[in-house]
């Protein structure tokens, strides 16, 4: 699953805790080009179990190549 969080302004608790529910996502790739994002996003996963791998980009095309290209654990 691809989240572009380009347009986000803010993320509430029940938002950030919908990321923690098991879905089909084999893994979740967050997209933004603002460092504040990236910090918001490295802190929430840091402190939450996530129910499959999760990264932060700031490419789209590298967020895709990770998405179908590479191996799950």
């Amino acid at each position: 699953m691809l989240v572009d969080m380009g347009t986000t302004k803010a993320v509430t608790r029940q938002g950030k805790s919908v990321f923690q529910i098991p879905s089909a996502a084999s893994r979740i790739a967050l997209l933004s080009s603002s460092p504040v994002d990236r910090i918001i996003a490295n802190f929430s996963m840091g402190r939450q179990t996530l129910p499959c791998p999760t990264r932060f980009f700031t490419s789209r095309d590298e967020a895709l190549t990770w998405l179908l290209h590479t191996p799950l654990p």
